[in-house]
């Protein structure tokens, strides 16, 4: 944070850079990173600007080395998100109880090896996701959004194919 910026809270004081650390324990391990916020000199606010953000994820994304297969609460966030679930869909459609989900996206504890794998299985195979979630008895919101994604996807990769050209990630 090279520029000095007034803060938005009480709108008198400086923010001053500093650094927190956040602890996560997958498979009884301490795993430490160190997280960029900032802090009002006057009111004592804390607020993450943009480039703070963007280091942080690219900080907590590099743990996962860290995990020794563990999933990290972002992958169960992101699974769940993507098919509009709540935490009580996903915590029934994996077996669990209805606060799993919550536990395991804040990493207050890890799924064992049996739920791992399923959820690792869903997020590569979201046919798997869909014959569980039917199976349990629970609708996925935006299947239908995340089949025609797909579709557009595979589209744009054939029609690349053709083309010659090479498909990019983004696309």
């Amino acid at each position: 944070m090279a520029t000095k910026m007034t803060c938005r809270v009480c709108k008198n004081g400086t923010l001053h850079e500093v650094v927190s650390r956040r602890d996560f324990f997958p498979n009884k391990k301490q795993v430490s990173v160190e997280l960029l916020e900032s802090r009002c000199d006057a009111c004592g606010a804390i607020s993450i600007v943009a480039a703070q953000h963007s280091e942080n994820l690219r900080r907590l994304a590099a743990r996962k080395a860290e995990y020794d297969g563990q999933l990290m609460g972002e992958e169960s966030i992101a699974l769940r998100k993507r098919y509009g679930l709540t935490q009580q869909q996903a915590s029934k459609i994996f077996g669990k109880g209805l606060i799993a989900f919550s536990r395991y996206e804040n990493e207050d504890s890890y799924p064992d090896t049996s739920t791992r794998l399923l959820i690792e299985l869903a997020i590569a195979r979201p046919d798997v996701l869909k014959t569980l979630a039917e199976r349990a008895g629970v609708a996925i919101p935006l299947w239908k959004e995340r089949c025609e994604d797909d579709q557009r996807m595979m589209g744009s990769r054939r029609s690349a194919a053709v083309s010659g050209r090479p498909t990019l990630a983004h696309e």
